[in-house]
């Protein structure tokens, strides 16, 4: 978690003009769509193939952080990082119990 709120922050500094709450969350839906693309790709719906070649795993990965990268700055932004990280640990508690995790 942490290097994903210090990749959030640097981001905030980067784009100083960028860190409104819509435009944040118009810059996670785009993202999203980013992912939405790569998983068309990988899926080969259409002739995302033939236009952009074979899938890669970075190219996959890199859409996947940035939306997450956005989903952290959204969390700075409104100050529920503790409450995000608590969040997690208890989806993570009642995984255990139900025996769906280890």
């Amino acid at each position: 978690m942490d290097k994903l709120y210090l990749m959030a922050k640097g981001t905030n500094k980067r784009f100083p003009k960028g860190n409104e709450p819509f435009q944040m969350a118009t810059r996670l839906l785009e993202e999203c769509g980013e992912v939405a693309k790569e998983i068309a790709l990988w899926e080969d719906t259409g002739i995302k193939k033939l236009k952009h070649g074979e899938p890669k795993k970075d190219n996959l990965a890199n859409e996947i952080r940035q939306s997450i990268q956005v989903l952290m700055q959204i969390a700075i932004y409104y100050n529920v990082e503790a409450e995000l990280e608590a969040r997690i640990e208890k989806s993570l508690c009642q995984m255990r119990e139900e025996g769906l995790i280890d």
